[in-house]
């Protein structure tokens, strides 16, 4: 079976590498023969697979020594989307689509319904994301964020969860529904109402991060829709995540802090590290929290001196620019102490807290 367009990427030094997905199933793995054969001893023989689904791309883990993940987490099978940063153990890709690829191999596709080759979600499958988006059937879990010298609960990043009976629940696969029928934006939007609605009912969240879609960054109504946020909870604070996919220029990116800091909410740089370095965005429009990516964070205790000094340096490049540190994924006590010797602000991870909604306390 074919998938015509979609393709990985990764950065080899300075140079951006592409490897497309020209033949379904796409098999990674460190041994000689596979689709991607990726050469260290933290990659299994035969580590994962990247095959078609009738909703779309999908990733399987393929009982792995070191993991599968998907925008920082594990899995075992799971939705693909454009933009999804997909890590083999250490090794770190970026799932494209060209659709100049795809119609070059395909020029048929090109007179295809709203001129969209990708794999998009069934007839049923966009009937019932409809309802979920016009009857808002999602919930929202609270993650706690705490402060590392004191372990007190300063904050809850919010996560949206779907709640359609015939729908998934995982945000990541309802992005992808949602983005067959131009919804992202929407959908996004409907997660930080619900999750300012419940947090400024509730009266137990002392600070609340909110996610945004990469799309929402290049479309109108991103202001609007946290202009409401602020009329819904008035007086709670509000931090806004940029996705580490998004691309913006740095003046694009300050332009928006501007505007946040003008309605009281906070920019957070989400994921640092996963992707894109954005040095020039944090020395030209410095936010306000830095959330540091999973692969920083790992082990930490058991780190290299060589990558302590580097952490030891943009922790206190942060410093400088008046940015708060925030430690994703913390899993253990190690790490926890780990993270606080070496000079972060903030934690957040399995270890301090999954996520819960109201309901669940």
């Amino acid at each position: 079976m074919r998938e015509l367009g979609w393709y990985l990427e990764t950065f080899a030094g300075a140079q951006l590498r592409r490897y497309p997905l020209a033949t379904l199933p796409f098999r990674v793995g460190r041994m000689l023969g596979l689709d991607l054969v990726l050469p260290s001893e933290s990659v299994s023989k035969v580590h994962a697979e990247i095959y078609a689904a009738a909703s779309g791309l999908r990733v399987r883990d393929l009982g792995s020594r070191n993991g599968t993940f998907v925008n920082r987490a594990a899995v075992q099978d799971a939705a693909l989307a454009e933009g999804d940063v997909l890590h083999f153990a250490d090794f770190e890709f970026r799932v494209g689509w060209s659709e100049r690829a795809a119609l070059a191999r395909r020029p048929d596709l090109a007179s295809t319904a709203e001129g969209d080759p990708r794999p998009g979600p069934s007839a049923e499958g966009t009937r019932e994301l409809r309802e979920l988006l016009e009857q808002e059937k999602v919930a929202v879990a609270f993650q706690p964020i705490v402060q590392l010298s004191s372990r007190q609960v300063v904050a809850h990043e919010a996560l949206g969860r779907g709640r359609h009976p015939g729908l998934p629940e995982e945000p990541r696969e309802l992005f992808s529904l949602a983005k067959g029928i131009n919804a992202e934006a929407e959908l996004s939007r409907l997660f930080r109402r619900k999750a300012g609605q419940l947090a400024a009912r509730g009266g137990r969240v002392p600070m609340l991060f909110l996610n945004t879609h990469p799309i929402e960054l290049a479309r109108p109504g991103l202001v609007e829709s946290l202009e409401e946020l602020r009329t819904i909870a008035p007086r709670l604070p509000l931090a806004v995540e940029l996705h580490e996919s998004a691309h913006m220029l740095p003046s694009e990116v300050a332009t928006l802090r501007a505007l946040l800091i003008e309605r009281g909410m906070a920019l957070v740089y989400d994921n640092f590290g996963a992707g894109q370095a954005r040095l020039l965005e944090i020395a030209e429009a410095p936010p306000h929290y830095l959330k540091f990516n999973q692969r920083f964070v790992k082990d930490l205790d058991q780190a290299s001196a060589g990558k302590k000094r580097l952490l030891q340096s943009l922790l206190g490049l942060a410093e400088k620019l008046h940015a708060k540190t925030v430690a994703e994924s913390v899993e253990t006590e190690a790490e926890a102490l780990a993270c606080t010797e070496i000079g972060f602000d903030y934690g957040q991870g399995s270890y301090f807290g999954l996520p819960r909604t109201m309901e669940e306390g």
